[in-house]
């Protein structure tokens, strides 16, 4: 191609990927309220509010959440977990900089390309009569590199909540026959 410098061809290679990877991001419809609260909702027969309570503190620190906050009286908890991602957009974003700078934007600039990524959940545990019930809500929130919150969602994914609640009746029949 006459005219065009394989560093342009590299250029433009690199906005169409970023134009494109960004247009292509699918849009789930809302769910609705009824059909959220169930997938986060379980009911224990037979159960205590406390072994219920002390199942699910289990149950998120079996899988690597900090608990943040939390009342057994209220059975409240509040947890998190938290990771890193590279933001691939911020990636090309600074890779294209990089290359009108000379480079010196890796030298004098910010290297970060990381996102937090930080899974924030919050239950309660609450008895009526026989019947314990447990309501699971988890958000996941992208935070970029400035510290501010980009993205926040709700998890709408059964599978999820359904992993914590087997982890649950794990230990729920653990607290039940052992002790």
């Amino acid at each position: 191609m006459k005219g065009y410098s394989p560093r342009h061809l590299t250029l433009a290679s690199l906005l169409i990927f970023t134009v494109f990877t960004s247009a292509c991001v699918a849009t789930k419809p809302p769910m609705a309220t009824t059909q959220m609260r169930a997938m986060q909702t379980k009911e224990y027969q037979n159960t205590s509010q406390l072994v219920a309570y002390k199942a699910l503190t289990d149950a998120l620190l079996d899988k690597g959440f900090t608990i943040e906050n939390s009342d057994s009286d209220a059975g409240v908890i509040v947890a998190n977990i938290t990771t890193t991602r590279i933001n691939s957009i911020e990636l090309v974003r600074k890779a294209i900089t990089t290359v009108f700078a000379y480079g010196l934007n890796w030298v004098f600039g910010d290297n970060n390309v990381g996102d937090v990524v930080t899974l924030d959940i919050s239950a309660n545990v609450s008895e009526l009569q026989a019947t314990t019930k447990i309501r699971i809500n988890a958000v996941v929130k992208l935070i970029n590199s400035e510290g501010q919150i980009t993205k926040a969602e709700i998890i709408t994914e059964p599978d999820y909540y359904n992993s914590i609640f087997e982890q649950i009746d794990k230990s729920i029949f653990l607290q039940q026959n052992l002790d």
